[in-house]
């Protein structure tokens, strides 16, 4: 039986009118549109058991979960069957499979129900000899299941049934495997049995059979059947490839007291790397499975990984980074295997693997999650629809990185240096060790997203050369580091701690990192020196002959330049100890010695007994780094052998043997200062320390206002600018001789007093007169302002009004002029003495009127008397609308002719004629 995309129509016609069709041309139709419907299915979706398909047994002794949902009156009857759930799946042929039931008097079938049981079975020959169920010339046994109602239909269909039996006859249920066979052919290529013949033209058959085989027969069929379903085997092997690979972990470096020598120290890491034979076996299964080529000149993975693990280099006692080594190894095995069963997917499925049938597995077999169920196809997707095809790539390149890492490593000495790196993420995603060669083939294989993206040049490592030339990888403490919460230190191994330190701490500072260097000691081995310390004496003749040795052998290349690196950083502990302003010689000597002092000015590195430590600390962790905010610390044998040997780190800072300190508080003052003066603020009054350490005070910032001046006792001395700015500020903090405290701000008011102005009024002569004293008045804080009378006056009396005016009272008619005193007060201050000075006029004349005009009438100026009339008149309208109803208006008119000719004037309101 041939698959029917094993040729796949790619063009048909298209029909005229009135054509005459052939069946040629009809079929190519067909056949076209058919493959392209298969082909999306296997190509765009995938292939293989999509969902359902579950089996259980239902037996007396077993009752399952799909048979709880078999009405009670059938249960009975389903005792001894297996039951299928109802699924979904696709062959690598294209065919969609699922559970049908057949219809008495139709080829139609109905597939909309959740289970069918299948009571009966019977032997099964493949008549058209399907590749997958042979071996050789020889069909596999298998069985041919059938429900109640499919023996019904076949006894009306007059079919032969008398070779069914009941399921319950068989030995080994469950060690059967289920298969769903999609038997597809033409009726003239069969002998009719179950096709309708008398029909006309070819009918195209597909009876789903439900199959049961054993599974050693299976078995043989995947190893030495006819045709070999690859798509299963390969993913299959995934499978068990996962099940047998060993769980393998890094062991931690645990140091403990008793660790006191560097021996000591060594075996600690030594005890930690006991997982090279799972690690051997485990890659090596994974190799194979993915044919990953292990070169390693001529060693087997295990003996490769027992000389690079236990070797050291002469140069450098390196144990350190070869348990380093067999981390990262770990790491990328386990992201590895991580991947294995994220592989279903396939591009092309190969269409041999399963084109007409689908194994479900054993029967009754659990299908729990997480649980591997053998002899089942699962779901391998397209790519187009999972990322699993990446997932395959991603595995190729650990595999790759894992045997690159053991030919790349080396037993490298440079100068100390930091790298911005990550912790907590995957290697590949931190900065590429120190211990590596960087060299293009370790840069292809690092990080999977970079090379995809090809960014490989753009990881970052302590060695460059072959890194991107761009700043930002180059010197990238120099730019933005908020993704990285991981510094690798390397390079100071080997070196004097004083050396290391001293560089470690060089770096933190030029680069603003945040994080302590500690040393710790394994014994308290001194300097043997029973004489009393003297300056250290430096020939520097001697210097100058090992420095030109070491030029000798890096220019030259007379011996190993990384050898000739570590001599040199050796040096650098005796040349910082050069001080430059005082050099002796001894008299007499004929040696070219000079004699040097330590420099002054150089901290003294603290160190401590890892045995005293480990009595106030824990958290001791081999990283080859720290973490910012944390402690590197660096192991040391004693003083005496004083290289480094491992370094650890500590999540916090550290490591005072006393108590730890506690920064002091400082709290914000309100002081008060009149404006243009001086006042002495005592700022350490509400400040406090924990630890009561005595506190001393620290100018943070200067006010905008004034002067602030830090006086020796600890107060501050601020003197206002005599500006009309009322509020001013500045800040301090204090220290307790080890922290500084938070920041603290001295808030300034400034005060005024209100001011006074003189005040002038005017009153008649025994009048009196409110007045308003506080109109120009004022006060800087625009407070509310209340009157007080000082001094009383002396011709009259003053009252002051609950509105804050004084009324004046004029009682002596003798006295034109009177005065009396007072101030303002703002609630706070008194202002100055102001004087009221009142100005006392003589009683009005009683005529009667406001205003007088007076006109020399005569003959002989009419012309002028009419302007000055017309005049007057203007005048007079003026003062009327601009005053009161009671306006009093007086015209006196001069007429010497006596003619009254204007006597209009008369309805003034007083008028009176002369």
């Amino acid at each position: 039986m041939n698959a029917k995309l094993d040729n796949v129509t790619t063009q048909y016609r298209k029909f005229n009118e009135n054509q005459v069709l052939t069946d040629g041309q009809l079929n190519e139709f067909i056949d076209y549109f058919e493959d392209q419907d298969r082909l999306s299915r296997t190509l765009l979706s995938g292939v293989g058991i999509v969902c359902g398909f579950k089996s259980t047994i239902a037996s007396s002794g077993l009752i399952t979960e799909v048979m709880e949902k078999i009405a009670p009156q059938k249960a009975e009857n389903a005792l001894d069957t297996i039951v299928i759930t109802q699924g979904a799946g696709v062959t690598t042929d294209g065919d969609l499979i699922t559970l049908r039931t057949g219809q008495d008097k139709s080829s139609d079938v109905t597939i909309d129900f959740d289970t069918k049981n299948y009571r009966y079975f019977r032997e099964y020959k493949d008549k058209v000899k399907y590749d997958h169920f042979r071996i050789g010339e020889e069909q596999i046994p298998l069985l041919e299941l059938a429900t109640e109602d499919e023996l019904k239909q076949m006894k009306i269909k007059g079919l032969d049934t008398g070779s069914f039996k009941d399921i319950k006859t068989l030995e080994k249920l469950n060690e059967k495997i289920i298969i769903l066979y999609l038997e597809s052919y033409s009726n003239d290529e069969t002998p009719c049995e179950d096709a309708d013949c008398d029909n006309t033209g070819a009918e195209q058959v597909s009876d789903l059979k439900v199959l049961l085989a054993d599974f050693q027969s299976v078995s043989d069929l995947m190893t030495s059947g006819n045709a070999k379903d690859t798509l299963y085997k390969i993913h299959n092997s995934y499978e068990e490839l996962f099940d047998r690979l060993p769980n393998i972990e890094a062991k931690r470096v645990i140091l403990d007291p008793k660790v006191e020598t560097a021996d000591q120290l060594k075996t600690k890491f030594r005890n930690a790397m006991d997982s090279v034979s799972k690690l051997s076996d485990g890659f090596g299964a994974i190799a194979d499975t993915f044919k990953i080529d292990l070169n390693f000149s001529g060693l087997s993975l295990f003996n490769k990984l027992n000389t690079l693990l236990s070797a050291s280099s002469p140069r450098l006692d390196d144990f350190q980074y070869r348990y380093d080594l067999l981390k990262d190894l770990i790491d990328t095995y386990n992201e590895i295997k991580g991947l294995i069963l994220h592989l279903n997917v396939e591009c092309c499925p190969t269409i041999a693997s399963f084109p007409k049938h689908l194994m479900l597995g054993y029967v009754g077999g659990s299908l729990e999650l997480g649980e591997y169920a053998a002899f089942r196809h699962g779901f391998y997707h397209s790519p187009i629809t999972t990322q699993d095809d990446e997932n395959y790539e991603r595995l190729m390149l650990l595999a790759n990185r894992f045997v690159q890492k053991i030919n790349g490593f080396q037993s490298y000495v440079g100068p100390v240096k930091i790298t911005p790196s990550n912790l907590y993420v995957r290697l590949g995603e931190k900065a590429i060790p120190y211990y590596y060669n960087v060299d293009k083939s370790l840069l292809d294989k690092w990080n999977f997203e970079k090379t995809k993206t090809d960014r490989e040049t753009y990881n970052l490592s302590y060695h460059t050369a072959n890194l991107s030339s761009e700043d930002h990888v180059q010197n990238p403490l120099n730019y933005n580091i908020d993704n990285n919460d991981f510094y690798r230190i390397e390079g100071h191994l080997g070196l004097p701690y004083e050396t290391a330190v001293q560089n470690i701490n060089d770096l933190k500072v030029k680069y603003g990192l945040a994080f302590d260097v500690s040393v710790l000691l394994l014994n308290d081995g001194k300097k043997t020196d029973d004489e009393p310390e003297e300056p250290r004496k430096v020939s520097i003749e001697e210097l100058r002959n090992k420095l030109l040795s070491i030029s000798n052998e890096i220019s030259k290349e007379t011996g190993d330049p990384k050898n000739a690196l570590l001599n040199l950083s050796k040096l650098d502990s005796d040349l910082k100890l050069l001080n430059k302003a005082k050099f002796e010689t001894p008299s007499g000597s004929s040696d070219d010695v000079t004699i040097v002092k330590e420099d002054p000015r150089k901290e003294e590195i603290s160190t401590e007994l890892l045995s005293e430590f480990l009595e106030r600390k824990s958290g001791l962790e081999h990283l080859s780094g720290v973490e910012p905010g944390g402690t590197f610390v660096l192991i040391c044998e004693s003083e005496a052998n004083n290289q480094v040997l491992a370094d650890f780190s500590l999540p916090y800072l550290c490591c005072s043997k006393g108590k730890p300190n506690v920064p002091p508080i400082a709290l914000d003052d309100n002081v008060s200062c009149m404006i243009g003066q001086t006042v002495i603020i005592s700022v350490l009054d509400n400040d406090y320390d924990a630890d009561n350490d005595i506190l001393t005070v620290v100018k943070k910032s200067n006010p905008s206002y004034g002067t602030v001046v830090l006086n020796s006792n600890g107060t501050f001395s601020y003197t206002h600018d005599n500006s009309v700015n009322l509020k001013d500020s500045f800040t301090y903090c204090v220290n307790d001789g080890k922290d500084d405290s938070n920041i603290a701000t001295v808030f300034i008011n400034i005060k005024s007093a209100p001011v006074a102005i003189d005040d002038h009024a005017s009153t008649e002569n025994g009048g009196y007169v409110d007045i308003a004293v506080k109109d120009n008045d004022y006060d800087l804080g625009n407070t509310p302002l209340t009157v007080h009378i000082k001094d009383h006056p002396t011709h009259g009396t003053a009252t002051l009004n609950s509105d804050g005016t004084i009324r004046y009272q004029h009682t002596d008619s003798t006295s034109l002029t009177d005065s009396f005193t007072y101030y303002i007060n703002d609630g706070e201050f008194d202002s100055n003495i102001a004087t009221v000075t009142i100005s006392i006029a003589p009683p009005p004349c009683d005529s009667g009127m406001d205003v007088v005009f007076i006109f020399d009438y005569t003959g002989s100026m009419s012309g002028q008397i009419d302007a000055a009339k017309t005049g007057a008149v203007s005048i007079l309208n003026t003062i009327k609308t601009q005053s009161n109803e009671n306006y009093r208006l007086g015209i006196v008119i001069a007429d010497e002719t006596n003619s009254k000719s204007y006597s209009g004037y008369e309805n003034a309101p007083a008028y009176i004629s002369l």
